[in-house]
């Protein structure tokens, strides 16, 4: 896989300039693209939980509401 020093990103209109939008969302969609494969190596390894068992561990972090306001 290519590193972003070594790829460049040139989008041409038919004019012949540049179309900096169309660069823009081709970067966008790229990054997104990036996110779900490392979400699907993410799956592939095993790395997952059920939403059961994310919401029992916030549960659990959960600091009760008890803030004292004082005045320094």
């Amino acid at each position: 896989m290519l590193t972003n020093a070594q790829t460049k990103l040139i989008a041409i209109q038919q004019s012949g300039e540049l179309d900096a939008a169309a660069i823009e969302k081709t970067k966008e969609t790229l990054a997104l693209l990036k996110i779900l494969a490392m979400a699907q190596a993410d799956v592939d390894a095993g790395r997952v939980h059920t939403l059961d068992e994310v919401m029992e561990a916030i549960r659990s972090k959960r600091v009760p509401n008890t803030f004292a306001i004082t005045g320094d």
